[in-house]
């Protein structure tokens, strides 16, 4: 069962939506919004005009359980179905009205890498990016669809790539997915909290003054994803999400003994150098 909570107030505004938990074993989003809610309900936080939606955990099987998915990824090829047969095709079906209804979506994540906080947003709309900076994101990550389609995959799913983001992005709805630290890291529960807050404010939904300076995020376009593969794989160095490389830097080690090496100067991406074969290893990108 999915629980939903939603805060209207009297006067309009737009409808803002949040997630937390689309993968299960990410909990900053789900403890972030708890948080909020409970300012909302003892007067702490006024909603001034419109409405919004918490979402604290969009996978309740796999939260419960500890796990990223329980059947399959629920932020792939996120597209509703007619006859789901796995639980996450279940939720999906679940869900998607609800980002239907929404002006504005929030997908809270946490990554394996950790780092700084980032969004995945649009690339080229300003109002996402502007969002997205106001939150706290120091990276906007841009252009999945074309490193999904670089991947060189044996027969790709040309759904692969549609998430959340890209499934409201859909339906007339500005959106932006915000990784925002460390799976087990407190700090990432605290990026999550304030990117609420923040868009809450810069969204006009509450009355707060904006006095904080947010700097100019980097713009990072995403090339490729690359896919770990059969039999493995060793990266070449401990790579840090957004390790900078050269060109022909050499990044991982092939289990055939090849050299896997950088396509051009550009930013490792989402490494995780523990993910199943044939699972995203890491992306490649470039400064837009």
């Amino acid at each position: 069962m999915i629980q939903s909570y939603t805060y209207a107030a009297e006067e309009s505004g737009s409808r803002f939506l949040v997630f937390g938990a689309v993968h299960g074993n990410e909990i900053c989003g789900t403890e972030a919004m708890r948080r909020v809610m409970a300012e909302i309900d003892s007067g702490k936080l006024i909603l001034a005009r419109g409405q919004v939606t918490f979402v604290p955990v969009a996978n309740p099987r796999a939260h419960a359980n500890g796990q990223r998915f329980i059947d399959s990824n629920l932020n792939r090829s996120f597209l509703p179905s007619k006859t789901p047969k796995t639980y996450e095709a279940k939720l999906k079906n679940i869900l998607a009205p609800m980002i239907e209804a929404s002006d504005v979506f929030l997908d809270l994540h946490s990554t394996t890498a950790g780092g700084i906080p980032f969004a995945s947003v649009e690339g080229l709309d300003e109002d996402e990016n502007q969002l997205a900076a106001a939150m706290g994101a120091e990276v906007l990550l841009f252009g999945w669809h074309e490193a999904y389609e670089a991947s060189g995959k044996t027969n790709p799913d040309p759904t692969e790539s549609i998430g959340t983001t890209a499934y409201a992005r859909r339906h007339g709805a500005k959106a932006v997915l915000l990784e925002c630290g460390q799976h087990k890291a407190p700090e990432s529960i605290e990026v999550a909290y304030h990117a609420i807050r923040n868009s809450l404010r810069h969204l006009g939904l509450t009355d707060e003054v904006i006095t904080d300076h947010q700097p100019q995020p980097l713009v990072i376009r995403a090339t490729k994803v690359v896919y770990r593969p059969e039999g493995g794989g060793t990266f070449a160095e401990n790579w840090g999400n957004f390790s900078p490389v050269t060109t022909g830097q050499h990044v991982a080690t092939l289990p055939s003994g090849d050299k896997l090496l950088a396509p051009a100067d550009g930013f490792i991406v989402l490494p995780n150098a523990n993910t199943p074969p044939h699972s995203e290893w890491f992306y490649f990108g470039v400064k837009a």
